[in-house]
């Protein structure tokens, strides 16, 4: 897994390559620096670890509060998409005059899409570990 530093460290190793000339300082470095990162990665992993665990072992509104709320949005992305055109043509509402998706607000979008993509993303990674381990 990609630890948050991993990105930063490549581009810092590269001035460290150019600024250090002594290689057996540089590989010092270097290796503090790899140290260093990953000693991060490791505690930030256990300080979301812990989060998690905290969060299963409260109330069940506690721990599904993402789920629901995620299904909320998704049930005013239907109401828009698919009920609102649909009750216009029983209407019998020119479909001109009904602002359908166009009355989601960027906001919500912006939401739903992080959102859902952070929950299947999680999901996703959470199977692919759980079946290597």
């Amino acid at each position: 897994m990609i630890g948050a530093l991993t990105p930063f460290l490549g581009p810092v190793l590269e001035i460290v390559q150019r600024v250090v000339p002594d290689p057996a300082e540089r590989a010092r470095i270097e290796a503090d620096l790899r140290s260093a990162a990953a000693e991060t990665d490791a505690r930030l992993a256990e300080a979301q670890a812990s989060i998690i665990t905290a969060e299963a072992q409260g109330s069940p509104l506690q721990r599904n509060w993402r789920p629901l709320f995620m299904v909320v949005c998704m049930g005013l992305l239907v109401w828009h998409a698919v009920a609102v055109p649909i009750l216009a043509a029983v209407l019998a509402v020119p479909l001109d005059e009904v602002v359908g998706l166009r009355a989601v607000p960027d906001g919500l979008w912006t939401l739903l899409v992080v959102g859902m993509g952070g929950y299947i993303g999680g999901r996703s990674l959470e199977k692919v570990f759980a079946k290597s381990e």
